[in-house]
């Protein structure tokens, strides 16, 4: 009986232990949910992949640390308040030839990697194949797998190849992390897998048999949670996808598509408004969980994409959600992981702050709720955007954050808790450019965290080196003042972290702060310190005291483009050095080694500003350096050369130009003559041809931009490329038409579509006949009418709309000009559209 007894009980852990293995399971309604409250999963977080690849060779070249590191970045992605976790794994540098999992440094940073992410309470699904090689942004390095010289599509069907991918999971899952002590298939906080990264289909059948497989050796190997497959990156094969044995469908969003190779400017709101599903019908679909496994608005540095995206997972019914990608702290100086995103707390603080309050915004939202659309939906739930401000906020009860400065009141001051944003707001006053937090451990008791100030000295999105820097950290003492009931007049502030003695005095609520972090405590308030205390997964005293060697004078200065005659010149440059700067000067030169210097006064961080007489300005264009002065010597911009302007020998002739004119006067929108850099083309989505490049006029000596397209028999009858205008357009509210200098350039006329697209996503537009020869066409500006914003870029996946219907009911305005949008397609007849279509564009302004 005793026996018998025993072997019950033995019974009865060894199916507990099996059954604790499953912590999530997708009902038949396809909600993802926790196995044991059976409540919906709910997480927001990101891919974070300097394990491998690009991310793991770019430490070694550094002479860095790996698990320090990584230990950076998790405390990070933490004080951020995220909770998810994505990684696609390099198989080929944990494999090798036959399949067989091999011990790798790469290996054990995943194990590292995962093991930290669990203690701070994170969820992850793992990827575990990806196919192909390591290499971007480099080259290709040599690696040991047998998926490291193979294209997606030939891992699908071929019997020895698939022998080695079951080889590959079987001992992936089986595989114990030595910093957890689980496999990875007992792990509960892994709590899905998807198979593989971005599967490139091209036979249904073949499909359905592969993923059965690969589902039947993932279950086999004991693991027991959901799995997931991509249907995004090839959605023609959806059904098939949904006939095999899975559980829930991945899917990305890149709504400003990829490799801008610059910064984006401009409202992009459009773009993220909704996330379509053209199959969410489709029966076998309905059973199942939805993921975004990875998501970013690219090329862009504006801080309200993040929680607008949010909102519109949310309402697409996504449970889960992960940006790509994080950028190691390490690497964040260059951005050279994934030039294309750009995201660390400490160099991109308005756009992580911006994440943190996506991440609220995800897990406040029921599934499927809805806010309406654009621009009706900038305010909702606890959220407002604001587009001119690069702004957004979070304000409920308990958190108080923004990205940009905020003029909001606290909703409650006794029931608030948290505090994060990046500028001075009613209920924080700082001076610094870097982000801070402020947590409420107790009455009267909060624990302050500031990170250094930071600067973009390059365009981080351009052409990525690890011998270029793109941003700069600086850790200067700056101004706070705090402004809580609960902490008082009276407040005393005590460094927490390893190596922070900066003392500081409170004078009427306002103090000095370097980066560190602090125990504020209200004058009369007790607090037991305990250095082991936890806060959301942060210790009491942690901090991440990272610095940055600053090896030369950098100024970041955009010229006026123009200035009208009788005005004093404003001008303002962000400036920074190794060394202590001692003067900042524009200096005008002003004939024989002579020079007129003005200094420039220091209004923030790294910020100076002069005003230029207008009794200065003469002719018409103003032109001027900016020398920066430290106790190495003089540096002058923009030819970044050592001396002045006032030596003998000061050779530079390159200076900054800002051109004077009368006003009124016709403010040009493009001119081909200088290139087309600003330019949004479509991709291969509408499967139509098309070339653009510049032409030479023979009888002016300039270029002009030539667009021409075979046919218009894609998916859609239409070719829609658009010029951004970033441009001071403040003078022209009295503008009274659009002038337009283009031709067809061919026999016939060319009908095309010209529409000026406005800051709140509202179109105005009208179709105008393009003559053979180019010819000056004037279109009044009353005579435009509302048409439909055509969606550039294309986004990731291509199953996103392609045209966007403002419902802003606004009247059009020419000061608020953001774009000019042209089209092929309307005011043609069917029968033109396999005719080619062609346009010459020399010239577009305002009149």
């Amino acid at each position: 009986m005793r026996k018998i007894c025993y072997l019950f009980v033995l019974f009865f852990v060894s199916a507990w232990a099996v059954f604790s293995q499953q912590s999530t399971f997708v009902d038949d309604a396809g909600v993802f949910r926790w196995t044991d409250s059976k409540k919906e999963v709910r997480l927001f977080g990101a891919n974070y992949t300097l394990p491998f690849a690009h991310g793991f060779r770019a430490i070694n070249y550094l002479g860095k640390d790996h698990k320090k590191a990584i230990d950076e970045d998790v405390y990070h992605m933490t004080r951020l308040g995220l909770d998810a976790f994505r990684i696609h794994v390099w198989d080929t540098e944990i494999s090798d030839s036959l399949g067989n999992v091999i011990p790798t440094k790469q290996l054990d940073l995943l194990d590292y990697t995962l093991a930290q992410f669990k203690a701070r309470g994170f969820k992850t699904i793992v990827t575990p194949f990806k196919v192909g090689d390591n290499g971007y942004p480099e080259k290709s390095f040599p690696a040991p797998g047998f998926s490291a010289n193979l294209e997606k599509y030939e891992t699908y069907d071929d019997e020895a190849i698939l022998q080695k991918q079951e080889r590959y999971f079987e001992q992936f899952l089986n595989h114990v992390n030595p910093y957890t002590g689980l496999a990875y298939k007992d792990d509960p906080d892994i709590i899905a897998l998807e198979i593989n990264n971005e599967p490139r289909h091209d036979n249904a059948e073949v499909a359905t048999k592969y993923i059965n497989r690969m589902v039947d050796v993932i279950r086999k190997s004991g693991f027991k949670n959901p799995i997931f497959y991509n249907v995004a990156e090839r959605h023609e094969f959806v059904e098939a996808y949904c006939e095999a044995d899975i559980q829930g469908c991945t899917f990305q969003w890149y709504p400003t598509g990829l490799v801008y190779n610059k910064t984006l400017n401009a409202n992009f709101l459009p773009n993220v408004d909704v996330y379509n599903i053209p199959f969410e019908n489709l029966e076998g679909f309905k059973n199942k969980a939805r993921i975004i496994y990875e998501f970013d608005p690219a090329d862009m540095a504006v801080s309200y994409l993040y929680p607008a995206m949010a909102r519109s997972f949310r309402e697409a019914k996504f449970q889960f959600a992960t940006q790509f990608a994080y950028e190691p702290l390490e690497l964040a100086f260059a951005n050279t992981e994934y030039q294309t995103h750009y995201l660390n707390l400490l160099y991109t603080p308005s756009k992580a702050i911006s994440l943190l309050i996506a991440s609220h915004v995800f897990h406040d939202m029921k599934n499927g709720e809805s806010y309406g659309r654009y621009p009706k939906n900038l305010n909702f739930g606890h959220t407002k955007l604001d587009t001119e401000q690069d702004r957004a906020e979070y304000l409920s009860d308990e958190n108080y954050f923004y990205t940009n400065g905020s003029t909001s009141a606290v909703v409650s001051e006794k029931k608030l808790k948290h505090i994060a944003g990046v500028g001075s707001s009613s209920a924080v006053k700082y001076s610094g450019t870097g982000a801070y937090f402020l947590d409420k451990i107790e009455k009267g008791v909060w624990r302050l965290e500031v990170m250094p100030d930071y600067l973009w000295v390059k365009d981080p999105f351009e052409k990525a080196s690890l011998d270029k820097t793109v941003a700069v950290i600086r850790h200067n003492e700056q101004t706070m003042t705090v402004l809580l009931e609960d902490l008082g007049n009276h407040f005393s502030i005590k460094p927490l972290n390893a190596g922070n003695d900066f003392q500081t005095v409170v004078k009427d609520k306002q103090f000095n702060i370097v980066p560190g972090t602090y125990l504020i405590q209200k004058h009369g308030a007790t607090f037991q310190e305990n250095a082991a205390q936890n806060i959301n997964h942060l210790g009491l005293t942690e901090f991440v005291d990272f610095t940055q060697e600053i090896d030369e004078v950098y100024v970041v200065h955009q010229p006026q483009e123009y200035v009208w005659e009788d005005q004093n010149i404003e001008i303002e440059a962000q400036v920074v050095a190794p060394d202590a700067i001692e003067n900042v000067a524009v200096v005008l030169p002003s004939g024989y080694q002579k020079t007129d210097n003005y200094n420039m006064t220091k209004t923030g961080a790294f910020t100076y500003k002069v005003s230029i007489p207008k009794a200065k300005i003469h002719g018409d264009a103003f032109r001027y350096y900016i020398v920066v002065e430290t106790k190495s010597g003089k540096t002058t911009y923009p030819n970044q050369i050592e001396g002045s302007p006032e030596d003998w020998d000061f050779i530079a002739q390159e200076r900054f130009e800002t051109f004077i004119t009368k006003k009124p006067q016709n403010i040009v929108l493009f001119d081909a003559n200088k290139g087309m850099e600003n330019t949004l083309w479509p991709d291969y989505y509408n499967n139509i041809k098309y070339r653009s490049n510049f032409v030479w006029d023979a009888f002016h000596s300039t270029k002009q931009l030539e667009v021409s397209v075979e046919n218009l028999e894609g998916r859609i009858p239409d070719f829609t490329f658009k010029i951004l205008v970033d441009k001071d357009l403040s003078v022209v509210s009295q503008a009274s038409e659009l002038v337009v200098r283009a031709s067809s350039g061919a026999l016939s006329r060319q009908k095309v579509q010209v529409a000026l697209q406005m800051q709140n996503g509202a179109v105005f537009g009208t179709v105008i006949d393009l003559p053979s020869e180019e010819k000056t066409i004037r279109i009044p500006l009353k005579d435009l009418k509302i048409v439909k914003q055509v969606v550039l870029p294309r986004a990731y996946p291509v199953f996103q709309p392609y045209r966007f219907q403002s419902e802003a009911k606004t009247d059009f305005d020419a000061t608020k000009i953001e774009a000019i949008q042209w089209s092929f397609g309307p005011g043609l007849h069917k029968n033109d559209h396999q005719k080619e279509q062609k346009m010459i564009i020399d010239k577009i302004f305002l009149n």
